[in-house]
């Protein structure tokens, strides 16, 4: 194959271009913005100031595609995860744990240097170039109008040229501004209506220097929607700096980018005690600043029989996410690693549908992490989910997970034993598939809890006695998920015994 197009130079186009690369003589990458001469901060990228953090299974491709680049990124002063002590706080108790569950070392660090390692990889790459300062305005067809083949440029600056630029595949990975359906609509296609999830969320962050040594710790403070408790993240990233996350979503009173405000706000969190501590030896280095997002899109261009060749979609652009749950990097690396599947079978056995095949089994893909984070979200009072799409089993799920959660604080407390609190973190982070989370053996143990309020919400919601038809009404109740786990995934999962969740 000749040339590709891929338009966007955040995270997800950086994943695409290098995964492109195995594929295409030749491969232009366009974004909107000039690109910093350090690691900084872009403009184009308005959620960038804020924590970012790759899940496990991003994690896993990403190093196939970039070998070495958590190493990179440590040298640079980022955190590893091997480092970290874990501490979560939730209604329900504190759980600490001194060993990285997924078995894999994963580098805490600010957007914009793992956006610089990245980047800098790529532009080693000899048949890769970028354009920069340049805006795409249109898609280039085919007389037909069957096939892309090629987009319109305008410089967004100097002379402001239009251009023209021919390629035999394009993917858009511009990100929540992606102007696509409007490409499409100009063409004169018929968009199919998204799902939408409107969910009003709103976070605050702060980033401190840290003045004397502290413990490498990550804070986890659950949020509680039923009792109004907001979220927040305590971290480290990358030259001895710390930032801390607060997050609600509903539209209720977003976290305050105001410095008292803020402050204020901290004492409410579930981890107060623990996240004001470390606050005392710390040093603001800039009031908070804040980002709110009224909605998350998931696209399903899959649906359109006239979808053209030579024409991809992936990240938010295809399916955008709430951001506090830390699936959408991870998200476009698994979309990305799709793509490449698809164009590895592709060479050996032609498909007249591959671009449409392809988003469609990027759908089955993300399925579970559209489901989870739509769960979570709408926890809170105001979120909505609407499009003529069926959001199955939110309900029992709910109850199912907080008596899940229960249980698993409660052995990591009386027993030490945090097999199942690792067990819920491994599906969040999408490497478990659900269908090991949401089974019978598992739902019989969890029910066992003396009749407690989550133990009798979830046995109404179960709505049968008999632990024999237990897998039965699950099947029926949560939806049905098609994974593809590779097989490093699986040998990951081998590798994480019971045994090795003790903390």
């Amino acid at each position: 194959m000749k040339k590709a197009v891929v338009i966007g130079a955040g995270i997800a186009g950086l994943i695409t271009a290098r995964m492109l690369a195995d594929y295409y003589e030749e491969l232009c990458v366009i974004e909107r913005d000039e690109f910093p001469s350090e690691p900084n901060n872009r403009q184009g990228v308005p959620q960038s100031f804020h924590p970012h953090r790759v899940q496990p299974r991003g994690a896993l491709i990403m190093e196939y595609y970039f070998p070495g680049y958590n190493d990179e990124l440590i040298a640079l002063g980022a955190i590893s995860s091997h480092d970290e002590k874990l501490i979560v706080t939730n209604r329900y108790g504190t759980l600490v744990n001194k060993e990285d569950p997924s078995s894999f070392k994963i580098a805490s660090c600010s957007r914009a240097l793992l956006e610089w390692v990245l980047r800098k990889r790529i532009q080693n790459i000899p048949h890769i170039s970028f354009l920069t300062s340049m805006e795409v305005t249109g898609l280039i067809v085919s007389e037909d109008q069957h096939a892309v083949t090629g987009i319109y440029t305008k410089e967004r600056s100097g002379e402001k040229r239009e251009d023209q630029l021919a390629a035999d595949m394009v993917i858009d990975a511009s990100g929540r501004s992606s102007k696509l359906i409007r490409w499409l609509d100009k063409l004169g296609l018929n968009v199919p209506e998204p799902e939408v999830l409107k969910v009003s969320l709103g976070y605050s962050t702060r980033y401190y220097n840290i003045k004397s040594s502290i413990p490498n710790e990550w804070v986890m403070s659950d949020s509680d929607p039923e009792q109004g408790i907001r979220a927040g993240i305590f971290t480290r990233i990358e030259d001895d700096i710390a930032g801390l996350i607060l997050f609600n979503a509903g539209g209720d009173e977003y976290p305050s980018t105001q410095p008292e405000e803020f402050q204020d706000q901290i004492k409410h969190l579930f981890a107060s005690d623990k996240i004001v501590k470390l606050m005392e030896q710390l040093e603001p280095l800039q009031g908070p600043r804040g980002y709110r997002i009224s909605e998350s899109v998931r696209q399903h261009f899959e649906l359109m029989e006239d979808w053209p060749s030579g024409l991809l979609v992936l990240g938010d652009a295809f399916c955008s996410f709430d951001p506090i749950h830390g699936q959408g990097i991870t998200v476009a690396a698994i979309e990305a690693e799709t793509i490449g599947k698809s164009l590895e079978a592709q060479r050996l056995h032609p498909d007249p549908q591959f671009e449409r095949n392809i988003l469609l089994r990027m759908q089955q893909a993300i399925d579970p992490a559209w489901w989870l984070s739509s769960v979570a979200d709408l926890r809170w009072r105001g979120v909505e989910h609407g499009g003529p799409y069926e959001l199955k089993g939110v309900d029992f799920a709910q109850k199912y997970i907080n008596l899940f959660t229960k249980q698993a604080m409660k052995k990591a407390d009386q027993e030490k034993d945090n097999h199942l609190f690792f067990m819920q973190f491994l599906m969040n982070a999408l490497i478990l598939p659900p269908s090991e989370y949401f089974k019978a053996d598992v739902l019989d143990m969890i029910l066992n809890d003396n009749g407690s309020e989550e133990e009798i919400e979830l046995r109404a919601a179960l709505r049968v006695q008999d632990s024999d038809l237990f897998q039965q009404k699950l099947d029926e109740i949560i939806p049905l998920f098609q994974p593809e786990y590779d097989e490093e995934i699986k040998k990951l999962l081998e590798t994480l015994e019971p045994a090795s969740f003790n903390g």
